[in-house]
């Protein structure tokens, strides 16, 4: 599940969360590992900073989305998102678990969105 974040921040979910703050870190809660922030920061362009929402994610929300994506009936993505997601099932293995490999970032993206909102609300 670190590689499906990873891969989300370093390109994925970066058009509709933000870096978050040390504050925003300090609220993780003790059951959850990941923190997203929903908004943008443009004060590199001398913008500012908006924030929609603080998400806290468990490495257990990520697979519950991982799951419901995983369904053949899934109504979120469209079939080559699927496709993805169905392959790294496909190829895991016991010592590696899912094939992270064919999680690309749009992928991982909705599997963030999934687990954050049950939908896809970006993209």
């Amino acid at each position: 599940m670190q590689d499906i974040i990873e891969i989300a921040s370093y390109g994925g979910i970066t058009y509709w969360a933000t870096e978050p703050t040390a504050a925003e870190f300090a609220g993780l809660p003790a059951s959850k590992a990941y923190t997203i922030v929903e908004g943008f920061d443009d004060q590199l362009f001398g913008g500012g900073r908006t924030v929609e929402g603080v998400h806290y994610l468990s490495k257990d929300d990520i697979r519950e989305a991982y799951r419901k994506l995983l369904d053949v009936d899934q109504k979120y993505v469209n079939r080559e998102y699927h496709g993805y997601i169905l392959q790294s099932w496909i190829d895991r293995n016991d010592k590696d678990g899912i094939d992270a490999g064919h999680i690309d970032a749009g992928a991982a993206d909705v599997i963030v969105q999934v687990a954050i909102f049950d939908e896809v609300r970006y993209g």
